[in-house]
C-alpha cells in the first residue's frame, strides 16, 4: 500500500468534510440539536451505509468492523424502526390546483363543492382542515383571497415556505438529501451517472450577480412548470397501472449561491 497515496485520499476526505460540516453545524446550532443527538444519528447512518455495501449477510461483528462502533451499539441501531417519510402536502395542492382539468389554475370558490378551495384541499389531506391549508397559503404569499367575493385565486406555481418554518426544513432535507446521493452515486461510479453540473465565475460585480440571477431564476422556474406539467400528466396514465409497475419517482431542482469572496 503506498501510504503517500492513502495520505492525499484522507486529507482530501477531510477537506470534504469541513465543507459538508460547516454549514451542517451552522444549521444544527441554529437549530438547538446539540452534538450527542446528532453523534446518535450518524451512528446510524453508519450502520446503514455499511448495510448498503455488502451483498453478502452483515452480522454485527461485521459491521462493527466497517463502521468502527461497538457491537453492542450496531445491535441497538439495527432495531429501531426505519423514519416514516414525510409528504409536502402544500406543493401537491398547487400542483393539483394548476394541471387537473377540474381546477386548472382558475380561482376558486373558498368553500363548497367542487371545484372550489375546500375540495382541492379535501383531495390532499382530510385529516388538516382546509382552512389551516389556506392560512398558511396565504401567510407564504402563494395565493391570496379576494375581500368581495372569498375567492382564492393562486398567485405561485409553487409553494415557498416561509423562512425558518417546519415546511422549509423539511424541503431542505428532502432536496439537499437527493442532491447529495446523486452527488455520491456519481462519485463511487454509479452507471450512468446523475445529471449533477455547476457553473462557477468570480471578479464579478454585484450588478452582475443580480442579472445572473434573474436569468437563472426565471429560465430554472420554466423548467421546472413543464417538467412537473409533464410528470402530472404521465402519473394520470400511470395510475391506470397495477401498482407494482408504478415504482420510481424523481426529484429535479436548481440552486444560485453567490457570495463576496471566491470560496474555491
Amino acid at each position: 500500500m503506498d501510504l503517500s497515496i492513502e495520505m492525499c485520499k484522507l486529507h482530501i476526505m477531510i477537506d470534504l468534510l469541513d465543507r459538508l460540516l460547516g454549514p451542517f453545524a451552522r444549521l444544527m446550532v441554529a437549530r438547538g440539536v446539540q452534538f450527542p443527538e446528532l453523534a446518535e444519528r450518524l451512528k446510524a447512518h453508519y450502520v446503514d451505509a455499511a448495510k448498503g455495501m455488502s451483498d453478502g449477510k452483515m452480522t454485527d461483528s461485521r459491521l462493527s468492523i466497517l463502521t468502527g462502533l461497538q457491537r453492542r451499539d450496531v445491535a441497538r441501531l439495527r432495531a429501531l424502526p426505519a423514519p416514516e417519510p414525510r409528504t409536502h402536502h402544500l406543493a401537491r395542492l398547487l400542483a393539483l390546483w394548476q394541471n387537473e382539468p377540474a381546477f386548472d389554475g382558475r380561482d376558486l370558490p373558498r368553500n363548497g363543492p367542487a371545484p372550489s378551495f375546500e375540495a382541492l384541499a379535501k383531495i390532499v389531506r382530510k385529516d388538516i382542515h382546509p382552512r389551516t391549508m389556506l392560512d398558511t397559503l396565504e401567510a407564504a404569499g402563494a395565493v391570496a383571497i379576494d375581500g368581495e367575493t372569498q375567492n382564492v385565486r393562486l398567485l405561485q406555481a409553487s409553494y415557498q415556505p416561509l423562512s425558518g418554518s417546519e415546511d422549509q426544513l423539511a424541503y431542505l432535507t428532502q432536496n439537499l438529501g437527493d442532491h447529495f446521493d446523486a452527488a455520491t452515486d456519481n462519485v463511487l461510479g454509479q452507471d450512468p451517472p446523475h445529471f449533477e453540473r455547476a457553473v462557477h465565475y468570480t471578479e464579478l460585480t454585484n450588478d452582475h450577480i443580480a442579472a445572473l440571477k434573474a436569468d437563472y431564476d426565471a429560465a430554472q422556474m420554466a423548467l421546472l412548470k413543464r417538467l412537473s406539467a409533464r410528470a402530472a400528466e404521465m402519473k394520470k396514465d400511470a395510475l391506470k397501472l397495477p401498482a407494482e409497475d408504478r415504482i420510481a419517482c424523481f426529484r429535479a431542482g436548481g440552486y444560485f449561491y453567490a457570495t463576496q469572496e471566491d470560496e474555491t
